[in-house]
């Protein structure tokens, strides 16, 4: 009886650590194809509650602010995936904090991602070279 139970408990402890690893794998895939751009800043965000759903949302915009690349994903399993959030291509980044089609767990990942993505750009200004 309880032999059957620990492998049992095992055996899905283990599915669960090989999906999760092919979940880590798809993200970072996916954060490797849009961090080969030539210039431009990626931020990534996310939301997540301790039960339900949650929410990454990963944004490339370019040296004007503008978004060139938007990604969401969102679910409750190793499941999710990456899809594309073609409404928020070609937005500002302060233009699209005040988008009103995303729902509050994806709203509060693109905040997230767009506060990351103003600390690189600060980053790069305070390390420009001064050349006369």
């Amino acid at each position: 009886m309880w032999g059957t139970f620990i492998v049992v408990f095992a055996s899905i402890w283990a599915l669960q650590f090989l999906l999760t690893h092919f979940q880590v794998k798809h993200y970072q895939s996916e954060i490797g194809k849009l961090s080969r751009r030539d210039s431009g800043f990626l931020g990534t965000g996310y939301y997540k509650k301790w039960f339900g759903t949650g929410a990454i949302i990963v944004l490339v915009c370019d040296d004007n602010s503008r978004i060139t690349d938007a990604k969401v994903m969102k679910g409750l399993t190793v499941f999710a995936r990456f899809r594309d959030m073609k409404k928020l291509i070609g937005l500002n980044l302060e233009e699209s904090k005040f988008v009103n089609f995303l729902p509050k767990k994806e709203h509060i990942a693109l905040t997230n991602a767009i506060d990351m993505i103003n600390k690189e750009m600060k980053k790069r200004e305070g390390n420009e070279a001064w050349i006369s």
